[in-house]
């Protein structure tokens, strides 16, 4: 059996996680959660960045402290990753919540969606956070279906940009 957990990013290597954004690229999609995006940084300073944000000291003024965890193999291949936020703008209680997730294409349907997003809200309950919020676009059922099994309770729905938007909170 292969053992896999969630890690931070420190213990990510450059050519595992440039693979696993091949994989996303190879499938033609765009990443996520969007944190995942390079955006013209190089790994080291994405890295950087990532560990910037784990601290109110350190994290941009207009973020909030976040973290961004993979989960991976023990070989270090990246199956998926979640970003969690450990506070809430205005703009991230209408979208983006709590924490966003994403499994390397390859990888759907195997059920680490539900791992993922179980072990992250394990780690969200750590930072004294008692509910979570979580949204997705009503077109991606995987994710739907996912927050539902974990025990998401559709608070309401709007629409942006064409797509139809789901707010679920979950109670830890």
């Amino acid at each position: 059996m292969i053992e896999i957990k969630l890690v931070g990013i420190t213990e990510i290597e450059e050519k595992h996680y440039l693979e696993y954004m091949d994989a996303w690229k190879r499938n033609n999609e765009t990443l996520s959660p969007s944190i995942s995006e390079l955006n013209e940084m190089s790994f080291t300073a994405w890295k950087k960045y990532l560990i910037s944000l784990q601290d109110n000291e350190t994290k941009p003024q207009d973020m909030v402290k976040a973290e961004t965890l993979f989960l991976v193999e023990e070989n270090g291949y990246i199956i998926g990753m979640t970003n969690l936020r450990y506070d809430l703008t205005p703009d991230l209680l209408k979208y983006g919540g709590h924490l966003s997730f994403g499994i390397r294409p390859e990888e759907r349907g195997k059920g680490y969606g539900f791992i993922i997003v179980k072990l992250s809200l394990n780690v969200i309950m750590t930072h004294g956070i008692p509910r979570a919020l979580i949204t997705s676009k009503r077109e991606n059922k995987a994710a739907r279906n996912t927050i539902r099994k974990i025990g998401g309770k559709l608070e309401n729905s709007y629409e942006q940009d064409g797509s139809v938007i789901d707010r679920y909170w979950i109670e830890l």
